[in-house]
């Protein structure tokens, strides 16, 4: 009876060891989320907002590839009044621990804004300055090029840009910053500046996400953009905040 006892005991405790042996589950490199955000408003005067936005990340070993797509729509009294679409590329490469050589392209189609045709491409290299668990930081710096088609049909009083095509050389650089405090809510800030001959741009983007579900949020957007020079009695500052579903797969 003790043999048998002893022998159940063995193949009792066989399948707890087995699952204790298993290797560690290894995350797809792949990684997309999926925005959503709608507002319509009447009264005095009827206005409707539609935007989304698209983001897809590789990742595995010293390869980081990002794209992402945005798209911004808006009408009032009926009428059109900004569609607005961005697509932007990165591809980095990690030379060492915390040091990385990028390439950016950044291509912006703005139907009602002063330039029609807005494109940058930019390369340089980037530094992770912190690395923590809940708090990460890296910033980025190099050379590039700037392609700019005025939206002439758009251009009067109130434009920002003068009529001329612009193509010349840019100094990029970008800082961006995560912050999680706890596990639903996640702080991420991304400061882009652009420097050239014709005008020079600081763009902040500041999100606030709060999780509902592993896969579903609610993201709180504010960018702001300042020019270095605007005609007399324009503002050098334009601003646009969203409320989205952010949607994780």
């Amino acid at each position: 009876m003790a043999r048998y006892l002893l022998a159940l005991l063995l193949l009792a405790n066989t399948p707890a060891h087995a699952d204790d042996d298993k290797p560690t589950q290894i995350p797809p490199p792949w990684s997309s989320e999926l925005e959503l955000g709608y507002q319509s408003l009447g009264g005095n005067s009827d206005s409707e907002s539609l935007n989304t936005r698209i983001e897809l990340t590789y990742v595995k070993n010293q390869y980081r590839q990002t794209a992402e797509a945005k798209y911004l729509l808006a009408e009032k009294d009926g009428e059109e009044d900004k569609r607005k679409g961005q697509i932007e590329l990165q591809s980095d490469v990690k030379i060492n621990e915390r040091t990385y050589v990028l390439g950016n392209a950044n291509y912006v189609d703005d139907r009602y804004g002063p330039y029609f045709t807005d494109f940058t491409l930019a390369t340089g290299l980037g530094y992770q300055l912190l690395r923590l668990e809940t708090l990460q930081m890296e910033v980025e710096a190099g050379p590039g090029y700037r392609h700019q088609e005025p939206n002439i049909d758009e251009i009067d009083d109130d434009d920002i840009i003068l009529p001329e095509t612009v193509d010349e050389l840019i100094l990029r650089g970008s800082a961006k910053f995560t912050w999680k405090p706890s596990k639903t809510v996640e702080l991420n800030a991304r400061f882009t500046g652009v420097a050239g001959n014709s005008n020079s741009t600081l763009e902040t983007e500041i999100d606030l996400t709060s999780s509902i579900t592993d896969h579903i949020a609610i993201k709180f957007s504010n960018t702001q953009k300042i020019n270095s020079w605007v005609p007399d009695g324009l503002e050098k500052r334009d601003s646009t905040m969203t409320i989205n579903l952010l949607f994780k797969i």
